[in-house]
């Protein structure tokens, strides 16, 4: 029987494909990350798994957040905004769903929010765990470090834009728990010893190699290999060289075929130029870039010696122009150590002289810049780098690194027992950064001989500002004198003698790297060669020294996990500008302060007036003086006005509203704010005068759920104050439900009353939040209060 053609398989069924019904998961942002110049495609369907794992499941019911994440990432970027940013916040999400899907959390989900967000959530946890008295290399390994406050804040922040971008409200969570503070920790200024330090050196370091640069330009020289600098290092000076080549044949070049190299001489002089530049005015980073010439010198026409110099420079989130004034007087009264006399004035037209110079003389060019291997301009004035050399050539070392001796003694057995400490932070599988500590062996011997070398000079250092290279061995004690200190005597290659003290109880570990240097000199193949205590090379080499004055870097700290500022001073505008602040505050006349950093009041108070008092003590900058010296022939009025009028900035009465507080007569009204009872809002109805006008008298203002819109009320940095707003702010929360129509009204107070709590001092709002969360609402403040102000 013949079978069926149907049976042969010639005709099958074919699948239909629409491909109209495929949507494609290209899944991408812009990703630009620190070491990228450009932003790059960057896939991020990693989101789509559990805990943001490719490895894990894939869910499918997170496309459609994903999907709007991305695209909204790509809006923002393509909009003009900072492709860095978009990345920060992908970087937020990513750690935020790994927590989440951790703790088995739906992370695109209210719920999920406030597990991370909440009053008892994540970044509650943290920001308890987090601890500022112990050093990284005083915990143990898997010591949790938590985050500060201001970190959580802009977490918070950022995480709330992600979500936002997922398609989720996040904004309408915040009212479902307690904000955080955005007060971010204070920047610690330069203390006496440290600026004593960095603008001895500094300034050194920008007159010898200046003048040698301007001199080799306007006569057509060709310059030597290498310029050199003697340095002050208190005790001893020290010549160092300074390589003028541009040429360098580390860098990495740019499409132009051109590299940077920060340690030339001329690169060098212009890093120095910066943070003199810095100490001199006290403006910020931004501004001190943007500085250009042709600058004008003006003589006082009272005293004829006396020149000064106005630096303008503009603030682009302020919108307005700041000066700063650099002055020739040199009044010892205000200078607290000698700077080899060199003024403002000497300074700024040294500087303008070299800028010019270099620059092929164009009219209106910014006063910094960096030369590259073709002798021509950078974009972008790059200090870091310079920052790195200036540290080591000048060795910058703190004051205080004696406190890292106990860390420098772990690492020094830890080396001699060929064994590597590693340290630094990593983070668990809650996302959370812990510490790592672990320690491995080391087979080379080479390695751990360096790292016992390099070690044994951190510790000398840590005892003595002396120069430690060409020390010969032995050395000898003393007997322990009656303060509990033995004095070590030695001498140096070149025939001269040197002391420094120790406590006692340190001499047994002084002697171990005397054995381990007693050691190495041993094992010289030539018995004739000096011994050194700390040497470089083999065995079979001459036992040498090492170029410049210290064979410690910035660097290797960083591997040691040693924080900036332990060791090595830091290099910042920020500390320039903290210091000339903390010197200056002064609560009768907190004008001056304003005047020099072009801040308004309230900046002046939450960034700089209220930091850590230890910032307080340090010395006046060139540009204060000059102020300072218009004050003594002007009454200070008339100067107050003067900086307001030539500056724009509002001359508030701090000292008005300190006097009250510390006579305990600061007054507030429920909901903690204060004001002169006289209504002040902005293109709004003014109901005070109605209210009067009707009933025919005079009354102070009682509308106080308008001080939000109102310019005369103030916060006021007492905790009881404190206490209120945040009890008013908890009680405007509570009743947000019961308001649908009005939501956004509530949410808008909520957030002013918010703004308005940043004004707090962290002391203050720390306290006045434990009396809430002791007590409950302050007694002054209810629920009836907030309803009673909506209903208003």
């Amino acid at each position: 029987m013949a079978k069926s053609p149907l049976s042969r398989g010639s005709i099958k069924a074919k699948p239909v494909r629409n491909n109209n019904n495929i949507v494609s998961l290209h899944l991408t942002i812009l990703y630009q990350g620190s070491r990228n110049n450009t932003p790059r495609e960057f896939d991020v369907s990693r989101f789509l798994h559990l805990g943001a794992d490719k490895k894990n499941n894939k869910l499918k019911s997170r496309i459609p957040y994903i999907r709007s994440f991305c695209k909204k990432a790509k809006e923002y970027v393509h909009n003009g905004n900072s492709a860095k940013t978009a990345t920060s916040i992908y970087e937020i999400l990513y750690s935020y769903i790994r927590f989440l899907d951790s703790v088995d959390v739906e992370p695109f989900s209210e719920a999920g929010y406030l597990k991370y967000a909440g009053n008892d959530g994540e970044l509650r946890h943290r920001i308890k765990v987090y601890k500022t008295s112990k050093k990284l290399w005083e915990r143990q390994h898997g010591d949790e470090l938590g985050i500060k406050e201001s970190t959580a804040a802009r977490i918070l922040t950022s995480l709330r834009i992600a979500l936002s971008w997922c398609g989720l409200p996040a904004n309408l969570w915040v009212v479902l728990h307690k904000g955080f503070s955005g007060m971010p920790t204070p920047t610690k200024g330069y203390s006496d010893e440290e600026e004593q330090i960095l603008v001895s050196r500094l300034s050194e370091l920008f007159f010898v190699l200046a003048a040698q640069l301007i001199a080799a330009k306007e006569n057509d020289l060709t310059l030597p290999d290498e310029l050199s600098v003697t340095i002050d290092l208190g005790g001893y000076q020290q010549v160092i060289s300074i390589p003028t080549s541009l040429e360098n044949n580390l860098g990495v070049k740019n499409k132009k075929n051109c590299t940077n190299k920060a340690s030339a001489a001329f690169n060098m002089t212009m890093g120095a130029a910066y943070h003199l530049m810095c100490f001199f005015t006290s403006l910020n980073d931004s501004n001190v870039r943007a500085i250009t010439y042709p600058i004008t010198i003006h003589t006082d026409e009272r005293d004829k010696s006396l020149q000064t110099v106005v630096v303008s420079s503009f603030k682009v989130r302020a919108n307005k122009q700041v000066d700063a004034i650099i002055t020739s007087d040199t009044d010892k009264s205000l200078v607290k150590f000698d700077v080899d006399k060199r003024d403002g004035i000497t300074f700024i037209k040294t500087l303008e002289k070299l800028s010019k110079l270099y620059n092929n003389d164009e009219e209106c060019s910014l006063l910094f810049f960096t030369l590259n291997n073709k002798g021509e301009k950078n974009n972008d004035f790059n200090s870091s780098g310079i920052d790195n050399h200036l540290t080591l050539h000048l060795n910058l070392v703190s004051p205080y690194r004696a406190s890292c001796l106990p860390y420098f003694k772990d690492l020094f057995y830890a080396y001699r027992n060929h064994q590597l400490i590693e340290l630094k932070r990593k983070k668990n599988k809650l996302e959370r950064v812990i510490v790592s500590k672990v320690i491995h062996p080391i087979k080379s011997k080479t390695k751990a001989t360096q790292g016992a070398t390099n070690t044994s000079y951190c510790i000398l250092s840590c005892y003595t500002n002396l120069s430690l290279k060409g020390i010969l061995l032995p050395l000898s004690y003393s007997e322990k004198a009656p303060n509990g200190n033995i004095t070590i005597s030695f001498k140096y290659r070149g025939g001269d003698e040197g002391s420094f003290t120790i406590p006692a109880v340190d001499k047994e570990l002084i002697q171990d790297i005397e054995q381990f240097a007693t050691e190495l000199a041993d094992k010289q193949r030539s018995k004739n060669s000096v011994r050194l205590l700390l040497k470089r090379g083999h065995s079979d080499e001459p036992p040498k020294g090492w170029e410049g004055i210290s064979p410690i870097s910035s660097n290797l700290m960083r591997t040691w996990s040693i924080e900036p500022n332990d060791y090595f001073i830091s290099l910042q505008s920020s500390r320039w500008r903290e210091m000339t602040s903390s010197q200056e505050y002064d609560d009768n006349n907190i004008g001056i302060v304003q005047s020099v950093l072009q801040n308004t009041l309230n900046t002046i108070n939450k960034h700089y007036a209220n930091g850590d008092p230890r910032l307080n003590q340090t010395i006046l900058s060139q540009g204060i003086q000059v102020i300072e010296k218009m004050a003594k022939g002007s009454a200070l009025d008339e100067a107050k006005k003067y900086v307001a009028a030539k500056h724009a900035i509002p001359m508030l009465s701090h000292d008005e509203w300190l006097e009250k507080k510390k006579k305990n007569k600061a007054k507030t009204n429920p909901n903690g704010i204060t004001c002169d009872g006289q209504q002040s809002i902005e293109n709004g109805n003014n109901s005070q005068r109605e209210t009067n006008n009707a009933m025919g008298v005079k009354l102070p203002c009682a509308e106080y759920d308008m001080c939000y819109k109102c310019k005369s009320a103030r916060a006021v940095d007492d905790i009881q104050a404190v206490y209120k707003l945040i009890s008013f702010i908890n009680a405007l929360k509570e009743v947000l439900d019961q308001f649908p129509n009005a939501k956004q009204e509530v949410l808008d107070k909520i957030s002013a009353y918010e703004n308005t709590l940043d004004g707090a001092s962290d002391n203050v709002f720390k306290e006045a939040t434990a009396l809430f969360n002791k007590k409950g609402s302050h007694p002054r403040v209810s629920t009836d209060h907030a309803i009673l102000s909506m209903y208003h």
